[in-house]
């Protein structure tokens, strides 16, 4: 309920109600600015008032105090942002280290592994070529002894065609 007057040097709030007067004190209880006819005569009569430098101090200060209070705040806020940020960028290297130290560790059992399969299929390939030795030459024993027992079995048979009896006894 106040309207600026424009000064030289300050600018004055004057009551809208009493037009001559400016606004000097507070109402506390409907929070507003005010003049003193006001608070005689006016509607803020019956209100608790304070002078306006006081409760503009006191509002400035309070003001002044949140700002201090935000500002602290977000400061806190903004180092704990920052922390997480490293939390983070210590996470992911120690992700890249894991990773890194996991696909050395595989890479080395994948070798182990490629070793012993290397060892294990030459141990395999050394017992069959020994097996194989071993049946091939069992097989030319049996083949002399084929041939043996067949040159022998001719021999019988040409003994049985033998007429002469002297002869086949011979």
């Amino acid at each position: 309920a106040c309207r600026p007057l424009h000064a030289k040097a300050e600018q004055h709030l004057m009551c809208e109600e009493h037009e001559d007067e400016r606004i000097n004190i507070y109402c506390l209880r409907c929070e507003a600015p005010t003049c003193s006819l006001c608070k005689v005569f006016g509607a803020h009569k019956d209100c608790e008032v304070a002078p306006l430098p006081a409760v503009y101090q006191r509002q400035k200060s309070e003001l002044s105090d949140g700002i201090a209070m935000l500002v602290a705040g977000n400061d806190r806020i903004q180092a704990i942002i920052t922390q997480m940020e490293e939390i983070c960028r210590t996470i992911e290297d120690n992700g890249r280290r894991q990773k890194q130290h996991l696909g050395l560790r595989f890479d080395s059992l994948y070798s182990i592994l490629e070793e012993r399969k290397k060892e294990l299929l030459q141990s395999i390939a050394r017992e069959q070529e020994a097996k194989v030795q071993r049946v091939r030459g069992l097989i030319r024993q049996y083949g002399d002894h084929l041939e043996a027992s067949s040159k022998l079995v001719e021999s019988a048979i040409q003994a049985m065609e033998e007429p002469q009896m002297a002869v086949y006894l011979q």
